[in-house]
Order: structure tokens, then C-alpha cells, then sequence
């Protein structure tokens, strides 16, 4: 592991100036960055823990808003009754990252700053049309989560530039949201294919709203707006979600790597959205009565 320096800010404003340094890159539960360092994959001059800025770690209810401090643990997630009653499919995500102590110890900031397209609390947050909101010494920003992903870790921070919080706004009506996986083991395993969806209904029963997000089938987590648009108007069915599985296959650029093949991930995603979309159903028909 190469050498560097450690910072330890305690407040906004100090983590802001440490990461002005030049080379100083943030670290909060250290669940990627750490392994990553041990296999000379990650390189910084400066190593900022932020994990002291308690001021980064909170899940509020702000009316029109749901926000979440990018220090919220996924075990934090898990347990929040406000999350689950709001964004079902983040709780279920949050639930099926690595074991508990992972949980205890990795970030919402982390996770979605780590950027991999298969992680797992990032097609909850897609699906409900999450804004970012990034600091720095020079100020702040907010930006849609969507553009914030630009590839395999990669992403639209600037140097010196960290997450503060993610937002989104809850649902309305008769809804559900649904996170499914699946991955090599029932436990503890880096998605192979894994999706969110959500669906409003009206009181007839026919559907006004459906997005659906899905992970490790493109160079990002990916929103099938295709998909989506074949939903809207229309009464669930199982030919429906059929026909909107096959679309889904349209959508997205899987590729074979050491987890799984392009074919078995086609095959998985095209699972995954029809069974995220009847599940989702489900919750919104339970709502509605």
C-alpha cells in the first residue's frame, strides 16, 4: 500500500479545506477505497476521513423532500422507518449490501460516489428522480444523480468536490417500489443483474407513472425510459410485463466478465424488470385498498 497523508476533519468547513489540498481525495466507510489501496488500484496523496463529520449523517423528512446525509450508513437505511415507508426498493437495496458490519460501516455518499454499475442502492434512488448535492470550497451545486454517473467509476465530481446529500420526492397515490438482485450466492454478493421498479396507479387501476432502473448491464445504472413510456395508459397484465421485459432486453449493453456473461445478464434483466413491475403492482394495489 503506498504512503500518504491522513486528514481527520471533524466539520463541513474543515473537510471543504482539507479537500482543496491538491491530491487529497475523501474516504467515509472505507468499504471500497481500502480494499482498492491494498490491490494498488487507488491512489491519493492525501486521504481525507470524513467519517467524523456527523453533520453528514442524517435522514430527514423535509416535507416535499426526503434527504439523506451522504454519511447515512447503509444499516442506518435498513432501519429507517421514514425510508421504508417512502422508498421500499432503497430499504430492500440497502439490506442486501455485504454483511452487517459492511452495512455498519459503508456510505450512501460512498456507495454512489464508488460509481460501479452494479451497485445496489443506486436504482432506488434513479427510479425517484434523486438530486445530488455537491460542496466544495468554491460552493455548491446540485445535479441530477442521472448526470452525475458518467461511467465505471467515473463521475461529474470536480476536484475538491464532495457529496453532501442525496434528495428525492416520494411518491404520490397508490404506489410500489420494488429492488430485486441476483448474484452468485444469496449473501454478501456483488450484483450479477439487479433493478428497481415503481408504479402509480389511478383509481381505475391503470398505470400513470413506471420507471424502471437496472444495474451491471451498461457502463452505468441505467433508466429504461423506453420501457417505462410502453407501460403508461395501461392496465397491469401479465402480457404487459412481458412485452416491457423484451423492451428491457432492448435497452441495455451487458457485457461477460469474471461474474457473468452478456447472455445470462440479458436474460436476468428481462427477469428482473417483470418481476420488479408485478411486485410493484402489488404495493400500489395494496395502497389503493
Amino acid at each position: 500500500m503506498q504512503g500518504f497523508d491522513y486528514l481527520r476533519p471533524e466539520t463541513i468547513s474543515e473537510l471543504k479545506k482539507d479537500l482543496s489540498n491538491p491530491g487529497a481525495r475523501v474516504l467515509a466507510g472505507g468499504t471500497d477505497i481500502v480494499p482498492k489501496m491494498r490491490q494498488g488500484v487507488f491512489s491519493a496523496s492525501i486521504l481525507v476521513d470524513a467519517s467524523r463529520v456527523i453533520s453528514l449523517d442524517f435522514i430527514e423528512d423535509q416535507g416535499k423532500e426526503v434527504v439523506i446525509g451522504a454519511l447515512t450508513t447503509h444499516q442506518k437505511l435498513t432501519d429507517s422507518a421514514l425510508i421504508k415507508n417512502v422508498n421500499p426498493a432503497l430499504t430492500a437495496a440497502a439490506e442486501s449490501v455485504g454483511c452487517i458490519q459492511t452495512r455498519c460501516r459503508g456510505t450512501l455518499g460512498g456507495n454512489i460516489a464508488n460509481a460501479s454499475p452494479a451497485a445496489d442502492t443506486i436504482p432506488p434512488l434513479l427510479i425517484y428522480d434523486a438530486d445530488l448535492l455537491l460542496q466544495s470550497l468554491e460552493g455548491e451545486r446540485i445535479l441530477p444523480l442521472e448526470s452525475f454517473l458518467k461511467g465505471p467509476g467515473e463521475t461529474a465530481l470536480k476536484p475538491g468536490e464532495f457529496i453532501h446529500s442525496v434528495s428525492f420526492s416520494p411518491l404520490l397515490g397508490s404506489w410500489g417500489s420494488v429492488f430485486l438482485k441476483i448474484g452468485k450466492r444469496s449473501g454478501m454478493a456483488i450484483s450479477v443483474v439487479n433493478g428497481t421498479a415503481a408504479i402509480v396507479l389511478d383509481d381505475e387501476g391503470m398505470i400513470t407513472n413506471a420507471r424502471i432502473a437496472l444495474g451491471a448491464v451498461a457502463p452505468t445504472v441505467i433508466r429504461c425510459r423506453e420501457t417505462e413510456k410502453s407501460l403508461i395508459g395501461k392496465e397491469p397484465s401479465p402480457e404487459l410485463f412481458n412485452n416491457a421485459s423484451e423492451i428491457c432486453r432492448e435497452e441495455i449493453t451487458p457485457i461477460t466478465d469474471i461474474r457473468s456473461t452478456e447472455e445470462y445478464r440479458i436474460h436476468s434483466a428481462a427477469v428482473i424488470a417483470r418481476r420488479a413491475l408485478e411486485q410493484a403492482v402489488d404495493q400500489a394495489r395494496e395502497r389503493k385498498n
